[in-house]
């Protein structure tokens, strides 16, 4: 058994920003407390997320309690099965046809809107106009609820820390956007195209065993992994131009902005901390790990370990980013990747068409450093031309 390394409280510690960087140096794998781990550099980081014995499911994990079975909280054939139901919903073509008649005008609307104008408040006001608007087309959700999703699901982010901010209101929040799925879905809202009715078409052709109540948690989880990671990256994105770090002009070349957005992603990734949990004793790097310990994998650290990648905290295109893991690794790697890279671009483009500067005005240096993590305390000026 390692030593328990003296960080004092877990729980302080994982709230401060960038917490593996308060870890002692020469081991990536602590023992924070009986039966918890922190895993930080970026092999051990990798090895934890594709361990066969390192696993997403637990029977007292709150977003299980909340949602039932779900693609988040599963592992092995019953993962896979909820994987083949997205399946559709994120493909290239699929993809392809969003980025040509969907994220155009809510892409259009977003900068419409912020424009000409100096805020503090990006992240709560304007970062999750664009990815609600994208899934609660492909959802089928009626836009005029687009608001009370997003109210009701940005407080479910806390049932996905470690440790869990659960409450009665997550737990009435998850089952009322259920409820409203379900109202919506047999509306027909979204048509034959929505989520709901493709991935149940999905799932009656391949004779995949999964309820009713399966899907609607799958979609609903869906749901608030897509919005929330990608508000948290959009906020990062809009933080990172307005520092003046790049000369932005240089991001019309689309090369040059997908090399952009990945070294932003590298730096930001909007999920920072990954829960798993040992399904038998194990080792990592050499570290006994008993069964049963919650195993929390900093992508965070991963992305800045000086050993992959030099000044790590500096921003940096054009630099090799083999082992950067934004959306992590492994069976439960982010399969909306793509929609989320296309979405973001798009963004990048259509301020540069309207704006000559994003600048940061005031900045705070502050972090949320947990789920869907993100720079706060800043404000950010968008200047037309």
């Amino acid at each position: 058994m390692p030593t328990l390394t003296a960080v004092g409280s877990p729980a302080a510690l994982l709230a401060r920003p960038y917490w593996y960087r308060h870890l002692p140096a020469g081991t990536d794998v602590h023992r924070l407390d009986e039966g918890l781990f922190a895993v930080t550099g970026n092999a051990a980081v990798q090895e934890v997320l594709a361990h066969p014995l390192i696993v997403a499911e637990h029977p007292l994990k709150a977003s299980a309690r909340a949602f039932g079975p779900n693609v988040l909280d599963a592992d092995g054939p019953s993962h896979r099965a909820f994987r083949a139901l997205l399946a559709p919903i994120l493909s290239a073509g699929r993809i392809a046809e969003y980025k040509r008649a969907l994220m155009p005008a809510l892409v259009r609307d977003l900068v419409d809107s912020i424009a000409g104008v100096e805020t503090d408040t990006f992240y709560d006001t304007y970062a999750h106009r664009v990815p609600y608007g994208i899934v609660c087309t492909i959802l089928g959700i009626d836009a005029s609820l687009e608001n009370r999703f997003h109210r009701l699901t940005r407080p479910l982010a806390r049932l996905l820390d470690y440790p869990t901010r659960e409450s009665d209101e997550t737990h009435a929040n998850a089952g009322e956007l259920l409820r409203l799925i379900e109202e919506q879905r047999a509306a027909g809202a979204g048509g034959a195209h929505s989520l709901l009715e493709t991935i149940e078409r999905t799932r009656d052709r391949k004779g995949i065993s999964l309820t009713d109540s399966e899907v609607r948690s799958t979609a609903l989880l869906f749901f608030l992994a897509g919005t929330e990671t990608s508000s948290a990256f959009i906020t990062s994105l809009v933080y990172c131009m307005g520092r003046g770090i790049f000369d932005l002009a240089e991001l019309r070349d689309e090369a040059v902005r997908d090399a952009y957005l990945e070294e932003v992603l590298r730096l930001y990734p909007p999920v920072q901390t990954i829960v798993r949990f040992a399904a038998d004793d194990l080792t990592v790097q050499g570290v006994t790990v008993p069964r049963h310990s919650a195993v929390l994998a900093s992508v965070a650290g991963a992305n800045r370990d000086p050993r992959v990648f030099a000044h790590p905290d500096r921003f940096e295109t054009g630099r090799s980013l083999k082992g950067s893991i934004p959306f992590a690794v492994g069976a439960h790697a982010c399969p909306g990747a793509m929609l989320a890279k296309t979405e973001f671009s798009l963004i990048v483009e259509e301020l540069l068409t309207r704006c000559s500067e994003v600048v940061v005005t005031r900045d705070g240096r502050g972090m949320e450093s947990q789920s869907f993590a993100h720079p706060t305390d800043f404000s950010v000026e968008f200047r037309t031309r």
